[in-house]
């Protein structure tokens, strides 16, 4: 190999590298303190629909679908379906969280969860402005003894975000 394709593959090593990094830590940061509201999730449904009809728009203008038959159109459609809706997540989640709002507290009654291949341990308590239960993960405090947890948040019209937590007796 030449040395020009060394310098390449460095880079795109070192950029796949700083990708899951980042991925990482905004899931850790952002995505496990924001939870959406009705309407933060209505963004989230529509703005992934609108990003594959784009991108199908796209496609069709660019003559990918010559040739092809309606299942192989729905099939594309799914397909972009399937790769907008990461996007659309990291967009509307990251969304939220920026959004400045209105600064509350609460203190509940929660009970511990354990974590799962999927979610985190913490208290799962119910979220009055949500109207659902939501998972506050790793609250400061001795979560296993105590029974009540306060919650400071920031409420926006897309969502909430935890800003800090710690359980009490």
């Amino acid at each position: 190999m030449k040395k020009e394709r060394y310098s390449f593959w460095g880079l795109l090593i070192a950029g796949g590298i700083v990708l899951i990094s980042g991925f990482v830590v905004w899931s850790v940061n952002v995505y496990r303190v924001t939870f959406l509201t009705i309407r933060g999730e209505q963004f989230l449904a529509c703005g992934t629909l609108l990003l594959a009809l784009v991108l199908m728009v796209n496609f069709i203008k660019k003559g990918g679908l010559k040739g092809k038959r309606l299942a192989d159109a729905v099939k594309i459609y799914f397909g972009f379906f399937i790769c907008s809706l990461p996007v659309a997540t990291f967009l509307v989640f990251t969304t939220a969280w920026l959004l400045d709002g209105d600064y509350s507290a609460w203190s509940k009654p929660y009970r511990y969860e354990s974590s799962t291949r999927h979610s985190c341990s913490g208290a799962e308590v119910y979220e009055p402005e949500l109207k659902k239960e939501i998972r506050v993960c790793n609250p400061q405090g001795n979560f296993y003894a105590d029974t009540t947890l306060y919650v400071e948040k920031r409420s926006n019209a897309l969502g909430i975000v935890v800003l800090w937590a710690i359980t009490r007796s």
